[in-house]
C-alpha cells in the first residue's frame, strides 16, 4: 500500500491510498494518520480509487481513525470508491458512517 499526499483545500488534507488495505497495510495507515493528527491535521478526504482490496483489518483501522479524529471534532470524507470496495462500505455499514462521494469534486462542493 502506499499513501500519497494530494494537497489541501477547503482546511482537508487530500490523499489517495493505492494498493491493498489489509493486515499487513492497515498498520501503516494508522501510524500515517496519527503523524498528521499530531501535527494538527484534523480533516481528511481520502480517495480509495486505487484500492483494490480491503480486509476486515483495512475497516478496523479505518474506524480507528475515525474515532480519534471524532474526539478532535475533525472529518473524514472517502472518495472514488471502487465498487467491490463500495460493497464492503455497505455491508459492513461504514457507508452510513462515514460520507462519501463519488468524487473530490462532488465531495468539495458538499462540505
Amino acid at each position: 500500500m502506499e499513501i500519497k499526499e494530494a494537497g489541501k483545500e477547503k482546511n482537508m488534507k487530500i490523499i489517495s491510498i493505492v494498493g491493498k488495505m489489509d493486515a499487513i497495510s492497515a498498520p501503516e495507515f494508522e501510524d500515517k494518520m496519527g503523524e498528521w493528527l499530531e501535527q494538527g491535521e484534523n480533516s481528511f478526504i481520502i480517495s480509495l480509487g486505487e484500492v483494490n482490496y480491503m480486509s476486515s483489518a483495512g475497516l478496523r483501522s479505518i474506524l480507528i481513525v475515525a474515532k480519534k479524529l471524532k474526539e478532535q471534532d475533525g472529518r473524514l470524507i472517502f472518495v472514488d470508491i471502487r465498487e467491490e470496495v463500495q460493497k464492503i462500505f455497505r455491508i459492513s455499514g461504514f457507508s452510513s458512517m462515514i460520507p462519501t462521494y463519488e468524487s473530490l469534486e462532488v465531495a468539495l462542493e458538499n462540505i
